[in-house]
C-alpha cells in the first residue's frame, strides 16, 4: 500500500464510523420522541445517558477524520470538496460513504428536531400543571400570569 491508500482505507473506515453512529444517535432520538409523546418519561434518562456515550464516540472519531483528512491533503474541506480534489478511484470510494452519511445526518436533524419540539411541549404542559397547581393562570399568549393576592380577591364591600 502506499502512503494515500492506507489513510484513505482508514479515512473510509472512519466515514463508515460516523455513519453508524450519526444513525444510532437517530434511532435514539426517535425513542426520545416517542416516549416523549407517550408521556413515557421514565424512559427518557435511559436514552440521555445513551446518547452522551454517543456523542464522546462521534467527538473521537470526529477527531479521526480530521486527521486522516490533514494526512491526505484536504484539511479543512466539505465533503463536497473532497469529491471535487479526489481522483476518480478516490471519488468511486468515497462518493456512496458521503452520500450515506449525509442521509444520516439529514435524519438526525429531523430526528433531533421532531425530539426537541416533542419535549418542549411536554416541558409547557408541566409548566402548566405546576403554574395551576400554584394559583397561577396563563393569558392568551401562553405566558404565566401570577395569582391574584388572596385578599386582592375579595373585595371589602363594607369599606
Amino acid at each position: 500500500m502506499n502512503q494515500t491508500t492506507d489513510p484513505l482505507n482508514k479515512y473510509c473506515i472512519v466515514i463508515r464510523d460516523l455513519t453508524n453512529v450519526a444513525a444510532s444517535i437517530s434511532r435514539v432520538e426517535e425513542t426520545k420522541a416517542a416516549a416523549a409523546s407517550e408521556r413515557r418519561h421514565e424512559l427518557l434518562d435511559g436514552c440521555i445517558q445513551e446518547e452522551q456515550a454517543l456523542l464522546l464516540k462521534l467527538r473521537g472519531l470526529e477527531q479521526h477524520r480530521t486527521n486522516y483528512q490533514k494526512a491526505l491533503g484536504w484539511e479543512d474541506l466539505t465533503l463536497k470538496q473532497i469529491l471535487e480534489q479526489a481522483d476518480p478511484e478516490q471519488q468511486e470510494s468515497l462518493a456512496p460513504l458521503f452520500e450515506n452519511l449525509e442521509q444520516q445526518l439529514k435524519r438526525l436533524r429531523h430526528a433531533r428536531n421532531a425530539s426537541e419540539q416533542i419535549i418542549g411541549v411536554r416541558l409547557h404542559e408541566l409548566d402548566i400543571l405546576a403554574a395551576r397547581q400554584q394559583g397561577s393562570s396563563y393569558n392568551n399568549e401562553g405566558t404565566a400570569r401570577p395569582a391574584a393576592a388572596s385578599h386582592a380577591r375579595i373585595h371589602n364591600k363594607y369599606v
